[in-house]
């Protein structure tokens, strides 16, 4: 990924050693993946889809409490799944198990991305795309995450890496483009798809690109996706035909939208203020590349702003004010960023430094004292706000957690201060902080954070509250699905669904309402009320339905 081999320009030599950059990435991956219980917002519902395709053996449904749950093609579903068979529960819970398949898409998306940027700029240029790549501050947490928006992001990779070899090797562009085409639809959605064969159908506005030779890649790339991409919908049409006409009517162009749905437009703004920080420090690189290239007669840069252009037309017309699916713009952007990466002045290198210093040093010392607070109550203060926000967490200190952590602060520390530092060296110290900081949360503190994420202890209360010798029967409204996923997965218990405003079914009713409108209903006594800390818009209450009066009273 990050070892390339020769081209023609010049280059300037690197300080770097592939290994140090290889294990940078390897580190990267993996804070956050495993040690903790699903987390919102999606990481309960891949779960339990995982799960229900391990039980039921039906693998071509997607499913959710026993309901068809079509919000996301299956890819990612099928991935969790396989790492639960394989890993759980012998060497691990099945939530750690699941997310596995993230740092394997991961780990693909930065080997493709890399080898785009050694293909459009140069000889050791993939290594800095793969540096500015995971040192964006929106990809470190959605890349860290049980969620199906990585199985897309790792089609797009690979896209973009297949039209950047088609200038050198169609056959085999071809066949990847088709094979990411597949991963894309499977993964992601046909808005996502269409938005690849969009670009590819435009990029012969390019002389470069202009030529039999890149028409061979699109028609390889069309027999070798069409087969793959047509076998889940058609088995889906055959066995599932009902299915099938609610995806193909509301889900096939995303999450909110279908062919007989076709929502447009989200709230004015929200992609362009949050790419500011999201896109970090991809797109202020990317503009000096700009600034230095006006011109723009380059094949590096007309294929990373074309994709750019496609995806923010994209962004524009979508309904979802969703940060995450700006995911794919990181790509081109860390494409762009790069190529003049070894031009950036040493003035804006030292900045660059600086700001990673004072920002990634800032919050690493605030995660430390956070540490000792929760742990130690020391400083009291802090200690005070981190009972306010975790309750539930009890003091746990791994020694040789923090040992690690101390480590690796110390040698991002010993990095810094590195004399004569160019626009590589920044932008890995920049990528090295940001891991470091990302690490220390999710070593350090992650045990605390789970005591405030998690729904375990939320459960565990309510089982407390139950009669000695349990109950057989307990109900909730069926729009309810996050109670019905974590009774399930926490106790082992199945909260019968039924239609809101109707009866409750049982003698036991588990409510879930805003902490504004109230728990109490007539004829139900209240017997337990908890929720997750600060989370005043899901509270949960047990009933139980009190006996009719007698006509003698």
């Amino acid at each position: 990924m990050l070892t390339y081999s020769a081209q023609a320009n010049p280059l300037a030599k690197p300080t770097e050693k592939p290994w140090v950059l290889l294990l940078l990435c390897f580190i990267w991956l993996w804070p956050g993946i495993l040690g903790h219980d699903p987390w919102k917002p999606d990481e309960p519902y891949v779960l339990a889809v995982a799960q229900a395709m391990l039980r039921s053996g039906d693998w071509l449904l997607p499913t959710l409490n026993g309901a068809p749950y079509l919000d996301n093609p299956p890819l990612y579903y099928w991935l969790a799944a396989l790492c639960i068979k394989v890993f759980s529960p012998w060497l691990l819970a099945a939530h750690d198990a699941a997310r596995l398949a993230t740092p394997l898409l991961m780990s693909l998306s930065l080997l493709l991305t890399g080898m785009a940027g050694r293909d459009l700029i140069g000889r050791r240029h993939g290594r800095s795309v793969v540096m500015i790549l995971i040192g964006c501050l929106g990809l470190v947490e959605s890349g860290h995450q049980l969620t199906p928006v990585i199985a897309g992001f790792t089609g797009f990779a690979g896209a973009f890496y297949a039209l950047s070899l088609s200038l050198r090797s169609p056959g085999l562009a071809g066949a990847l483009l088709g094979a990411a085409c597949a991963v894309t639809f499977l993964g992601g959605s046909l808005a996502d798809l269409m938005l690849i064969w969009l670009t590819a159908l435009m990029l012969p506005a390019f002389s470069a690109w202009r030529s039999r030779s890149y028409a061979l890649t699109l028609l390889l790339a069309l027999l070798v996706a069409l087969p793959a991409i047509l076998v889940w919908p058609m088995l889906l049409l055959r066995d599932y035909p009902a299915e099938f006409a609610d995806w193909w009517a509301n889900y096939a162009l995303g999450q909110t939208s279908g062919f007989h749905h076709v929502r447009l437009f989200h709230d004015f703004g929200y992609y362009s203020l949050n790419v500011l920080w999201f896109a970090f420090p991809a797109w202020p690189l990317a503009a000096w590349t700009l600034y230095r290239n006006r011109q723009l007669q380059s094949p590096r840069l007309q294929l990373p702003l074309l994709f750019s252009v496609m995806i923010a037309l994209f962004l524009t017309l979508s309904d979802r004010a969703s940060i995450t699916d700006a995911m794919p713009l990181l790509l081109t952007l860390s494409i762009v960023a790069a190529v003049e990466l070894d031009s950036l002045r040493r003035g804006a290198a030292a900045f660059l430094n600086w700001f990673a210093l004072m920002t990634f040093g800032l919050f690493g010392l605030l995660v430390w004292l956070g540490w000792a607070a929760m742990n130690y109550g020391w400083p009291e203060g802090l200690a005070g706000r981190a009972r306010y926000f975790s309750p539930f967490y009890q003091p746990h200190v791994s020694w040789w957690q923090a040992a690690g952590a101390l480590l690796a602060t110390l040698v991002w520390l010993w990095a810094l201060s590195r004399p004569h530092l160019r626009g590589r060296q920044a932008i890995t110290n920049w990528a090295a902080g940001l891991t470091l900081l990302w690490g220390l949360g999710m070593t350090l503190w992650l045990p605390w954070f789970d005591a405030a994420k998690s729904y375990r202890p939320v459960v565990q209360s309510m089982l407390r509250k139950l009669p000695a010798g349990g109950v057989s029967c307990v109900a909730t409204e069926r729009y309810n699905r996050l109670a019905q996923i974590s009774w399930s997965y926490y106790a082992g218990m199945d909260l019968l669904p039924f239609p809101a405003g109707e009866t409750p079914p049982c003698e036991y009713w588990l409510l879930v309402r805003d902490k504004s409108e109230g728990v109490a209903v007539p004829g139900w006594q209240v017997l337990w009320i908890g929720h997750r800390p600060r989370e005043d818009n899901m509270t949960f209450a047990l009933l139980q339905r009190l006996p009719l009066a007698s006509p003698s009273e």
